[in-house]
């Protein structure tokens, strides 16, 4: 019982997590989908030059972001 009590924190929290850095990205121009995606592509939040930028039909990863 205990051991599932831990469980359930444990993904409550990596869900939390997952979301506020996803949350960074969209801050960064990204959509939000992209944002849980770059989360676990980049391992984590964005740098200081990474982001979004509008491309053709919706917004790019760039490494050269300027925001």
């Amino acid at each position: 019982m205990v051991m599932r009590v831990i469980l359930v924190v444990v993904a409550v929290g990596v869900g939390v997590a997952w979301t506020v850095l996803a949350h960074e990205w969209r801050a960064k121009d990204c959509r939000l989908g992209q944002g849980y995606a770059l989360v676990l592509t980049k391992v984590g939040g964005p740098d200081d030059h990474e982001g979004c930028r509008q491309g053709l039909e919706r917004p790019e990863f760039t490494d050269v972001y300027v925001g």
